[in-house]
């Protein structure tokens, strides 16, 4: 008995058929592709880090476990993570502070969806190293806005200033 391609019921079987069967590829190689994607997540922030501390690729990270957490690059070196809100979405990044625990050596920045040219600034090196040798003290620091990015140089601000105001306790007993 030959089917009736045209009908009604075999495209509908034919489309459940190809929705499973592609469904099913599609969650394996997720599946396959997670532990690659974790990977390139923790190298990325290893590159995150190091850079924020001005250290070549082959810097040694260790974990403080505390109350806060901090790495440590080199034994000396202190970097801070940071989490903020930019105007489209997340925005994270990392603070370097220098052994006498009051000068900024350097700082890294990510978004998630910030607008190209304004708010994605945040990520570049310019606006990265005007931090450089800035001071950790009370009062927030200052630093050049990126013109046209108010909502995103602002969440910079604040995720800057809450992360010092929180971490201020720790480099006061150090």
């Amino acid at each position: 008995m030959k089917r009736d391609i045209n009908s009604n019921g075999y495209i509908f079987l034919y489309s459940t058929i190809l929705v499973v069967v592609v469904a099913v590829l599609l969650t394996a190689a997720a599946l396959w592709l997670q532990p690659y994607q974790q990977r390139n997540k923790e190298n990325e922030k290893r590159m995150m880090i190091l850079s924020a501390a001005g250290v070549g690729e082959d810097g040694n990270i260790e974990f403080v476990d505390g109350e806060l957490p901090v790495y440590m690059v080199n034994g000396d070196i202190i970097v801070l993570p940071m989490q903020g809100n930019g105007l489209w979405g997340p925005i994270w990044g990392y603070l370097a502070v220098g052994p006498d625990g009051k000068t900024i050596l350097g700082a890294k920045f990510d978004h998630k969806s910030e607008t190209p040219g304004l708010g994605g600034e945040i990520t570049t090196e310019k606006f990265q190293s005007q931090f450089s040798g800035k001071q950790i003290s009370r009062k927030p620091i200052e630093f050049d806005a990126i013109s046209g990015a108010t909502r995103t140089s602002n969440g910079v601000k604040d995720m800057i200033d809450s992360t010092i105001q929180q971490y201020l306790p720790y480099f006061e007993k150090r």
